[in-house]
């Protein structure tokens, strides 16, 4: 995706989480449930549901930071938009017919929602 269209991604992003709903991003996905509060999430790469560790979870969470923190910095829009809320980092694991949440992150602290191995 060049830099143009991810700006007009992020603009109508910001358009329909203005409204309650959440928006796709690249490989993330946005979420807004009210003015305090904003929400990315990304999916791990991992096909395989039991070879998923939590360091391999914490790695791709990063790679989730990484990737948001890179947005901002290409839209001031996102910027202003997300400047007053308190971000929450999400990582699932899509099955194909839905998904799950393994963990998030929100201000440095990590919160486990599934159960993995070292």
């Amino acid at each position: 995706m060049t830099e143009n269209e991810l700006k007009y991604r992020i603009k109508n992003a910001i358009v329909l989480l203005t409204d309650g709903h959440s928006f796709k991003v690249g490989d993330l996905t946005f979420g807004a449930k009210d003015n305090s509060h904003f929400s990315v999430t990304g999916w791990t790469r991992c096909n395989e549901f039991q070879y998923l560790t939590k360091n391999r979870a914490l790695t791709e969470l990063d790679e989730i930071k990484d990737l948001f923190h890179k947005m901002i910095s290409v839209s001031s829009e996102l910027t202003d938009f997300v400047k007053s809320r308190k971000i929450e980092y999400c990582f699932s694991y899509d099955y194909g017919m839905g998904g799950f949440e393994i963990c998030s992150e929100t201000d440095g602290q990590i919160k486990w929602i599934t159960t993995l191995e070292k």
